[in-house]
């Protein structure tokens, strides 16, 4: 959080709020602000409120500690299950591995932009320069727990929280222990 709290110091932004208060497409397409943490698709909404940007936005991955390592972010997806009350499991199955497997992975990230599951296929999204950036920071990346009560941790962003309350000046060993039993509490609901 040390060093989050450091980079977020070297702008101008809030330090209570978030890229939706307010829309930080509609910010950064004004020529405001010469930076923004978002998905490959943040830069076409980018383009499309400002067309004149159309070609001339970058990408790089959150920055690390060092300028060789990006840094830690949270990975996600798609949960694929078979449900237990499934009336063909062993099909599902299938559908289940055909989709995490390595001709569907490559497809997908090919053609929408998405990360593969594995970092063995970064190397087919390495021509698109956004994904590519996903794709470096997702290697260090983190997982959520495999929770389904995951969802309802989200709803009520303890994390996000703990973040504002650390930038805004409260002790962060007592901000985390605010949002550890937050998320404690919810997960085991």
């Amino acid at each position: 959080m040390d060093f989050y709290r450091q980079l977020q110091a070297l702008g101008k932004g809030p330090k209570d709020s978030d890229e939706a208060k307010p829309p930080q497409a509609e910010v950064f397409a004004r020529g405001d602000v010469a930076q923004i943490i978002a998905v490959p698709g943040g830069a076409k909404i980018v383009e499309e409120i400002n067309p004149a940007l159309k070609g001339k936005l970058g990408f790089f991955p959150v920055p690390g500690r060092t300028a060789e390592k990006p840094g830690a972010v949270f990975t996600g997806g798609s949960d694929l299950i078979v449900p237990a009350a499934s009336a063909h499991p062993e099909a599902a199955y299938e559908v289940v591995k055909a989709l995490a497997g390595d001709k569907w992975q490559t497809d997908m990230a090919r053609t929408m932009s998405y990360v593969p599951n594995r970092t063995t296929l970064a190397g087919v999204i390495q021509d698109d320069e956004g994904t590519a950036a996903m794709a470096a920071g997702a290697a260090r990346g983190r997982a959520t727990p495999n929770s389904p009560q995951w969802a309802a941790v989200e709803a009520t962003n303890p994390i996000k929280q703990y973040m504002t309350a650390v930038l805004t000046g409260t002790d962060p060993a007592r901000a985390a222990a605010n949002a550890s039993r937050s998320i404690t509490k919810t997960l085991g609901s």
